[in-house]
């Protein structure tokens, strides 16, 4: 296991407009270390928090090949956007690397959740090098219009993300900071 796994970087990024209103709105795009081997794996969480009861709601989905021996497949094959509290991997914080939380008006929440939306039953290939998880990951992050780079050809989803931490995009405090991990749809 490598030394990073355990202790996961995150940064914060504020992009609201109106920071009024009942609801706190977060989008959280993930790495984390596949299991047992692989080359990890990108996630987003859709997070809402009531300011007055601290009630929280959750939901994260990623893109997978929709038969997940992709190898098999020479690297290519359909797509599948997947509810995260599915995959065993996805609930274990010791393979969480990087969280990139952006706190978001609620617009641009709903925009995220419209695009994940096509992206579910659309059809889209899968490819394991340039059409992946981040690139699903990436198609959030314009939606809610973070400005982010897209994904190098061939990038992983830890190397993207640190990348991404390392620029300021919006950031209103510009220090990573250790944080618990993320819950997805209620389950750690």
């Amino acid at each position: 296991m490598c030394g990073h796994c355990c202790a996961e970087t995150v940064s914060k990024v504020d992009i609201r407009r109106d920071p009024l209103g009942p609801i706190d709105y977060y989008v959280v795009i993930c790495a984390r270390e596949s299991e047992p081997w692989g080359t990890g794996h990108t996630f987003v969480v859709w997070v809402q928090q009531d300011k007055q009861t601290g009630q929280i709601q959750s939901q994260g989905f990623g893109f997978y090949p929709e038969i997940e021996k992709v190898i098999i497949r020479l690297f290519t094959g359909d797509g599948a956007v997947r509810d995260e509290s599915t995959k065993a991997a996805s609930i274990k914080p010791s393979l969480l690397t990087h969280r990139l939380i952006v706190r978001v008006d609620r617009d641009q929440f709903e925009n995220g959740l419209k695009v994940k939306d096509g992206w579910v039953g659309s059809g889209v290939d899968y490819h394991l090098l340039n059409r992946n998880c981040t690139h699903f990951g990436h198609a959030i992050m314009t939606a809610i219009q973070l400005n982010a780079p897209p994904p190098e050809f061939g990038e992983r989803p830890a190397t993207y993300l640190s990348r991404l931490m390392n620029l300021n995009l919006g950031r209103t405090d510009a220090s990573n900071e250790q944080l618990p991990a993320t819950f997805v749809n209620g389950r750690r």
